[in-house]
């Protein structure tokens, strides 16, 4: 098992590895012209032309053309406008607007990669960009940041005023002439039209206007949950273990099944050298209350403000990892790369004091050298494998909720925990807990220290009811959608067949759907009958999972031989289901409400399509 996490990873990656080295000309029209050195000579350019560091672009009176970099970044260049390659390297690319007017599209960069462009009159800094800038020979120059933000510094610091700048999207700066103060300012509404439509070569005007009243709707719906959700972001800076600039970023928004306008960013970070950790965030400024109907599971939290959940996977390897991500694809072929342990943590983070969780994991097991996922996730130091083991060594989880109980930080200390799989339980000879179920977990002292000592954290593990005969797990799908609903039975602590009763045994409840960017549940047909490329219909594509903990009525049936434990059949244990408005396992404390919470995640591929673009060349040349 410690190879299948990287082997899915690379499994992702490899069938759509397709390299590229320098800049390249995809798109032109009328006169455009390239150099391939800086002392070079000006020669016509060509569909697919390549630009090497020190070369440059130039487009005529009726030119224009499109530049893509490695990276992917995107390069619109207008009539009479001339570009350079200064600088082309892996970590740093810089380009040079000589005169003229271009649009470029940045995604978001690997750690400690730089991508600058220069003009006469300043240097623009820019990770995950999309702006114009026009400027002029003598050092006249406009800059205007559609998304994301971008550092601007003078050349020539003026004599008067600040000589850098972070201006946010929306805003811009016009210098006059070089060297000359200037401050940002809010866009025009004619200055952000301009920008914003579209810059393809060859194209009319009326065509360049299509789609843009599209754009400006969403400009100003993405503008507005901007507002609302700025206190969730605190939220989200907080919850990393460790605060360190992202390998990997990636983001939309789009709506979620129920109507709700939702946020997703995804982060790929690094907390130490050892030790991978992805997250994705799913901001929400409004979560609209809703009735289960047929079988879904109920929800009964209540319509919810600036919600916040979270899917978080760690992955912690016996090597450091290299620093570039270009080097990942040839270390993992080298070497012999064994996983200490990977966790899997969905959490509903809206109330940063009570945090509902559900998680997952495994860890290395010299004596078996391979990845377990049984009791042995909860009592690392003190197992006892008795002849009998063999029949309780099924999948655990640990689910509650964590809480402040008075000391701030403290949920999220224990949620650290947890994520490392720093816990565990004190079990019998046959892996049952001796506390019903009740966890410790490591503290910042190095000391193991129980979860609920407070009154208000229950935190619990249970092990899946795996049976020789009957069922244990029920599950209905979608037809022609694309849709899965699953309830999972679990025993708390690891009961015993005989003993189990109506507090002994939880269901994990959860309703998949893929849907579009739009919040449809999507069709099989949507994807077969696509004429779009792979990577487009990824970007209209998401899973949307929503996962409850529910209690059963106790129609648990036992004797049904030794070792077994389950229900006689898939209606039987559905109906078993506490799926009331009392039915949840876990609720909040009074603070709020008393709420019962659910966890409503949105997975999207961009992370791991933005790891394609930067392994592409390095997987390439492995192939080669």
């Amino acid at each position: 098992m410690r190879n299948s996490i990287l082997s899915l990873f690379l499994f992702v990656l490899l069938p759509l590895a397709a390299g590229a080295e320098e800049a390249k000309i995809t798109a032109l029209s009328g006169n455009v012209e390239v150099r391939q050195t800086r002392d070079g000579q000006w020669a016509s350019a060509a569909l697919n032309m390549e630009i090497p560091e020190g070369g440059s672009v130039r487009t005529g009176s009726d030119g224009a053309a499109i530049l893509l970099m490695p990276n992917k970044t995107k390069v619109w260049l207008k009539d009479t406008s001339t570009l350079e390659v200064e600088q082309r390297q892996t970590l740093a690319s810089r380009l040079a607007l000589v005169f003229g007017r271009i649009k470029i599209r940045v995604p978001h960069l690997m750690r400690k990669e730089k991508f600058e462009v220069r003009t006469p009159a300043a240097v623009c800094a820019v990770r995950g960009t999309e702006f114009t800038m026009d400027t002029t020979e003598d050092g006249k120059m406009n800059l205007q940041v559609l998304f994301g933000e971008v550092k601007l510094k003078y050349a020539v610091p003026p004599e008067k005023g600040r000589s850098e700048f972070n201006i946010p999207q929306g805003q811009g700066l016009n210098i006059e002439e070089s060297g000359k103060s200037a401050k940002p300012a809010l866009l025009t509404a004619a200055n952000e039209r301009a920008a914003m439509e579209n810059w393809n070569p060859g194209m009319a005007p009326a065509e360049r206007q299509k789609g843009l009243q599209e754009k400006e709707n969403d400009r100003a719906q993405i503008k507005e949950f901007a507002k609302i959700t700025n206190s969730a972001e605190n939220t989200v800076k907080s919850f990393l273990n460790v605060v360190k600039e992202s390998d990997l970023e990636a983001g939309r928004t789009m709506n979620d099944m129920h109507g709700n306008l939702v946020r997703v960013d995804q982060r790929m970070i690094r907390p130490d050298n050892n030790t991978l950790q992805f997250f994705n965030l799913v901001k929400r400024p409004n979560y609209a209350d809703f009735t289960a109907s047929g079988d879904q599971f109920a929800y009964n939290g209540g319509a919810v403000a600036n919600r916040l959940d979270l899917m978080q996977m760690s992955i912690n390897f016996d090597h450091p990892l290299p620093q570039r991500i270009e080097e990942w694809p040839a270390f993992f072929n080298g070497n012999e790369i064994k996983l200490n342990y990977t966790s899997m943590i969905t959490a509903n983070r809206t109330n940063k004091d009570e945090i509902f969780v559900i998680a997952e994991g495994a860890r290395y097991d010299a004596a078996s050298d391979g990845m377990v996922d049984d009791v042995r996730l909860v009592d690392r130091d003190n197992l006892a494998q008795a002849a009998n083991f063999s029949d309780w060594n099924k999948h655990t989880i640990i689910t509650g909720i964590l809480a402040d109980e008075g000391t701030v930080g403290h949920a999220q200390e224990m949620l650290n925990a947890l994520s490392r799989l720093a816990i565990k339980d004190t079990v019998d000879a046959n892996g049952r807990s001796t506390t019903g179920g009740q966890l410790q977990y490591k503290n910042a002292a190095g000391t193991y220290t129980s979860m609920n000592t407070g009154g208000t954290t229950d935190m619990l593990w249970a092990m899946n009811m795996t049976p020789t005969s009957g069922v244990s797990s029920w599950s209905s799908e979608g037809d022609p959608y694309i849709w899965q609903h699953q309830a999972d039975a679990y025993a708390i602590g690891n009961k015993a067949p005989g003993a189990i009763g109506a507090s002994d045994y939880i269901f994990v409840g959860r309703e998949t759907y893929v849907i579009n960017n739009g919040g449809q549940v999507q069709q099989v047909t949507d994807f077969t009958n696509s004429s779009l490329d792979p990577f487009s219909i990824l970007k209209n594509s998401g899973a949307e999972t929503i996962a409850y903990i529910k209690k059963g009525y106790g129609n648990y049936v036992n004797g049904l031989g030794a070792g077994s434990h389950g229900w006689l059949t898939e209606a039987a244990l559905f109906a078993d289901i506490n799926n009331t408005a009392s039915g949840d396992r876990f609720s909040y404390s009074a603070t709020y409400g008393s709420r019962s919470p659910n966890i409503d995640v949105i997975f999207i591929p961009d992370l791991f399509l933005a790891a394609v673009q930067r392994m592409l060349p390095a997987l390439t040349k492995m192939g080669d």
